[in-house]
């Protein structure tokens, strides 16, 4: 299946991405004191695959908020249904991911097509949200996605949208978000099918180097003293 989609400087809906951004950076602004450390580590242009812990609802419009460069994710399936939110969704090129191992490739094979074209992408590798601040088991995705294109990971730890956000809140409350953005890992494409064991090893490595970005208390299933130490190989 061939994904037709055009550069980010041709993207007809920019217009409505830098929109957006600017409402996160206003949102944050009023109930956020962001901190930045690391962002010399996102590349000027080309393709990058970020990965995040994830804790929040909000974890995704971090990266929005705060990177100069336009940045893709993916989303549940169930939320592009609701009114016009689905709409914006689709118009920030948002993937739809829904359950199953077919729809799952579906959107693998969508973010593969931004990441040739040059976009960031930013995966959550835990596939939901923790509810906690502690890190629960990488899935494969991201390391595939990697493999696939050889863009470059750049693991990100995001820490304090649990505290903006709590769970069972419909309304904000003021606290610190921040966001530390580590040193690209270099990965070889690889083409042909790819090995189980090759992918979770993959898979491990990232979610240690998440782990390694995060304070203690965040590093969930991977709070282990390799956490540090296989994240500085």
């Amino acid at each position: 299946m061939k994904i037709n989609i055009q550069p980010i400087e041709e993207e007809e809906n920019g217009m409505l991405y830098r929109a957006m951004r600017g409402l996160a950076r206003f949102l944050f602004w009023i109930f956020a004191e962001i901190e930045v450390e690391g962002q010399e580590n996102v590349p000027e242009k080309g393709p990058a695959l970020l990965v995040c812990n994830h804790v929040n609802l909000i974890d995704p419009i971090v990266p929005i908020g705060v990177l100069q460069r336009r940045t893709s994710f993916m989303a549940k399936e169930e939320v592009f249904d609701v009114p016009l939110f689905g709409r914006l969704l689709r118009g920030l090129k948002v993937v739809p991911v829904a359950r199953g191992k077919i729809a799952a490739r579906r959107a693998l094979h969508q973010a593969e097509q931004f990441l040739r074209q040059g976009w960031l992408f930013c995966m959550f590798p835990e596939g939901t949200r923790s509810r906690t601040p502690g890190m629960g088991h990488g899935h494969n995705g991201a390391a595939l996605l990697a493999l696939r294109t050889g863009a470059p990971i750049l693991p990100i730890a995001v820490m304090g949208t649990h505290l903006v956000m709590p769970e069972g809140r419909f309304f904000p409350r003021r606290d610190r978000i921040s966001l530390r953005i580590g040193k690209p890992l270099i990965v070889s494409r690889l083409s042909g099918r790819l090995d189980r064991q090759v992918l979770e090893e993959l898979t491990e490595r990232i979610m240690r180097n998440i782990a390694a970005l995060l304070p203690q208390e965040y590093h969930g299933v991977y709070a282990t003293e390799p956490a540090v130490a296989m994240a500085q190989q």
